[in-house]
This record gives C-alpha cells, sequence and structure tokens, in this order.
C-alpha cells in the first residue's frame, strides 16, 4: 500500500456489501465520473465473452455527455448465462441510471467471480443503491477491497509528477490472482488521471502501458471472461496536456510506472504463490519468437513445480524451450538461473554447480535468462510458481 494515496479530481468511490457470496465483506463498487471524464476500455480476448463486458463495450462506444457512473460486483462474472445475462445486467444499469437520472450508456458495468451461476441481481442493485450513499473522493482502500475475489489483498499504486510548473496525480488499483494469462489482460484494473487529454492520446497511453504490464505477466495460462482495464482522464481543464508534446511523453512514463507495479503486485499475489519469477528471452530473431519462448517457459507445469520445490531441474526449461513452436533448434541456447550457468549450447554448461544452483533456487525471486542465439530481439514475462495451495484454492473456488 503506498504512503500516500492521491486523490483524482471529481471521482468519487462508494461500496457496500450485496451479502450474496462473501457474507458482509464488501463486493459491489460505485465509481461516479465526472461529465468531462474521458475513458478508454481493454477487454478479454476470451471468446467466453461475459455480458457485462459486452455491455461495457457498447456502452463506452456509444456513451455521451455527463456524469457517467462504473458498477463493479465481485462473487459473481455474470458469464455464460444465456440471454438472461445481458438482461439482468441491463437491468441494474437502467435501474442506476434512472436513480441518477443520466443516460443508461454511461453507466459502465464490470463483474468479477464464479462463472456460469445465476446473477442475483436483487442483491447488487441494493449493493449498488447502498454505495451510492457513501460516495467519497478517499474511498480508494475500500475501493480496491470490494473487487477482490481470492486476492488477499488489496492493490492500489499511486504517483505525483511535476511538469514544468504543474503536478499531475495518476492513482490505480487492479484485482486479479488466477486465470492469469493476459492476451489482453486477465484481471480488472482501474487507473485515474488528472488530466484532461485526448481520446486518442489516452487510447495510445493505456496500449502502451499494457504491452509491458498486463500482457507480460502469466500466473497459470488461462485467461477470464471478464477481463477489463479501463483508463480514465478526469478532464481537469487547468491540466491540459497537448498531444505529442513532451508533457505527454513524461505522463505517459508515469502510466506505465503504475500499470507495472500493478502488474507485479498481482504476480507476488498469485493464488497459492511462494516465488516470483522472471523470465528474460534475448538474442530471439524477432519478438513474436521472443515472447512465445517466454511464455512457453513461463507456463509450463513442470517448471513453476521445480520452481516451487527448489529444484534447479534445468531440463525442465531446456525442454520447454524445445517444444516451442518458433523454435528450429536448441544448438544455440544458454540458460542461466539467479546467474548461476545452467545450459550452454543446448546441453549442461561446463562450468554447472548443481550446489550453487540449488542454492539459488531457494530465493523467493527467481530470474531465468534464456539467450536463444538466433538474433537480437528481447521479451521479459513475470510469473510465480505453481504450489498445493494453487491446487486447494482451485479445487474449491465455489465454495
Amino acid at each position: 500500500m503506498p504512503e500516500r494515496i492521491h486523490n483524482i479530481d471529481g471521482i468519487k468511490f462508494g461500496s457496500a456489501s450485496s451479502n450474496a457470496r462473501y457474507g458482509d465483506k464488501e463486493d459491489s463498487l460505485v465509481v461516479t465520473l465526472p461529465p468531462q471524464a474521458k475513458l478508454s476500455g481493454k477487454f478479454t480476448s476470451n471468446k467466453l465473452r461475459a455480458a457485462p463486458v459486452n455491455l461495457a463495450i457498447d456502452n463506452l462506444s456509444c456513451s455521451s455527455q455527463g456524469k457517467k457512473v462504473l458498477l463493479i460486483n465481485a462473487g459473481n462474472a455474470n458469464a455464460a448465462n444465456g440471454p438472461k445475462g445481458l438482461i439482468d445486467v441491463k437491468r441494474y444499469c437502467k435501474e442506476i441510471a434512472s436513480d441518477l437520472d443520466i443516460n443508461v450508456e454511461n453507466v459502465i458495468p464490470f463483474s468479477t467471480g464464479v462463472i456460469g451461476e445465476a446473477m442475483p441481481v436483487e442483491n447488487y442493485l441494493g449493493a449498488f443503491r447502498e454505495a451510492l450513499t457513501r460516495l467519497n473522493v478517499n474511498n480508494w482502500k475500500n475501493a480496491a477491497g470490494a473487487i477482490l475475489t481470492t486476492d488477499t489483498k488489496p492493490k492500489i499504486i499511486s504517483k505525483e509528477i511535476k511538469i514544468g510548473k504543474k503536478s499531475y496525480c495518476v492513482t490505480g488499483f487492479a484485482k486479479g490472482s488466477g486465470m492469469i494469462r493476459p492476451d489482453f489482460v486477465t484481471l480488472l484494473s482501474f487507473v485515474f488521471i488528472d488530466a484532461k487529454i485526448s481520446q486518442s492520446s489516452l487510447n495510445k497511453m493505456h496500449s502502451e502501458a499494457l504491452k509491458v504490464s498486463f500482457e507480460a505477466i502469466t500466473v497459470d495460462g488461462d485467461t477470464s471472461p471478464n477481463d477489463s482495464s479501463l483508463l480514465v482522464a478526469n478532464g481537469n481543464k487547468d491540466k491540459f496536456i497537448k498531444t505529442g508534446s513532451l508533457a505527454e511523453k513524461k505522463l505517459s512514463k508515469i502510466i506505465i510506472e503504475i500499470f507495472k507495479e500493478l502488474a507485479v503486485l498481482l504476480v507476488e499475489d498469485a493464488e497459492g504463490a511462494t516465488k516470483k519469477i522472471k523470465i528474460k528471452v534475448s538474442k530471439a530473431k524477432n519478438i513474436e519468437q521472443a515472447r512465445s519462448v517466454a511464455f512457453t517457459v513461463a507456463e509450463s507445469p513442470l517448471v513453476k513445480t521445480a520452481m516451487f520445490g527448489s529444484d534447479a531441474n534445468w531440463g525442465r526449461i531446456l525442454s520447454a524451450i524445445g517444444r516451442d513452436k518458433t523454435i528450429d533448434g536448441i544448438d544455440k541456447v544458454q540458460i542461466k538461473l539467479n546467474n548461476q550457468p545452467l545450459v550452454k549450447k543446448g546441453y549442461i554448461d561446463p562450468e554447472y554447480s548443481e550446489k550453487l544452483a540449488s542454492r539459488a533456487m531457494q530465493k523467493k525471486e527467481i530470474f531465468i535468462d534464456i539467450n536463444l542465439g538466433q538474433g537480437q530481439k528481447i521479451f521479459e514475462v513475470l510469473t510465480s510458481d505453481l504450489s498445493e495451495d494453487y491446487v486447494l484454492i482451485n479445487s474449491d473456488y465455489r465454495s
């Protein structure tokens, strides 16, 4: 949790409990945005797309002037529920829009939780209405907590940057600890900027930040039907960012930092995780190969379980590389783990030491450095180990 959380002018949060799945734990969040706010949304690539995701995409594409509202619930994904799923989400969006006297297209829904269970509309609608009575600019911690499912803690990052004579604040929070394999992302993420930014610049900033953050992490190789990321600029006219300016570049850098730090928090809090693992693939012939190999190794159950058991089984890493579809041969492959030599020219490095490699494996942060020897491209991915607790959590997720 950051020492200081910077409020974003005009943005308020209210949260409440639906009593639908988590007892009296708050699981329903309302965020109100000023009329001049601009929003950039990115959503799941999973073909099983949840009803709230479909509606959010539609509403973002046709939202009109006026106050905008985000409705976020945890515990129920409202996915794979057929036509009724869309009817349900449209119903509570319409009800809240009527309560606030705003256009229904300006209500943007998000959900996370169990797939295939009917949406308890009355529970969440009541919770959203209760949350509206609790709106406050300081409710960041409650907001970040209300969207959690199997996460063990809220994830918030907040930064301030001075550009010229003005200070710009960016604050964001996210959730996600399982079903993490972003193609785009596998999580819910909401980042807010105290600035006026054009829609094109906001979209560009969002895409650039995602590429090096949520699109470069994996926990289990699965994606969710509810994956959503929202980047919001509050439209503060006193803090206008001109497209193509130096100020835009500086602000974009801070936004990237926010996204990357949130991504690290997600991996650190992955279901059952005991280790954080960074995999760097270098000397690839193209970025596609570097990315493919990095994710193949990162998502190998055999590699991940070896990491959990602190077993310096370098053969599993080399085997994962060898089965990657972009690899023609392994005769130039070199591998190091926490700077300990494992593989050289596709077989055991002459300087390999089982004792030193095993000692390196005991650390909570692991760095696997893979040199393909085929080109100049580099890609890095962040992942976690695969523990007994991960199996236990996901074998009883609906209880």
